[in-house]
């Protein structure tokens, strides 16, 4: 029976490391989850009504000259 040697300590953490990351990745970029993210990209301006404004007028324009 061999030991674990620090090698094979770093390798499987490099493994762990590299499965969180793609795991992660594939939970942000999922399509399902863009709604939540657009919500929370405008929790700043929740407070500012002028803000609001703004970033619907932006909306507005940008979905016009795509159709």
């Amino acid at each position: 029976m061999t030991s674990m040697d620090i090698g094979m300590i770093r390798g499987l953490g490099t493994v762990v490391v590299l499965v969180a990351f793609v795991g992660l990745a594939l939970w942000v970029f999922s399509p399902r989850r863009k709604q939540d993210f657009d919500e929370a990209t405008q929790l700043p301006f929740a407070d500012d009504p002028e803000a609001i404004r703004h970033v619907e007028h932006a909306k507005n324009a940008s979905g016009s000259k795509q159709q």
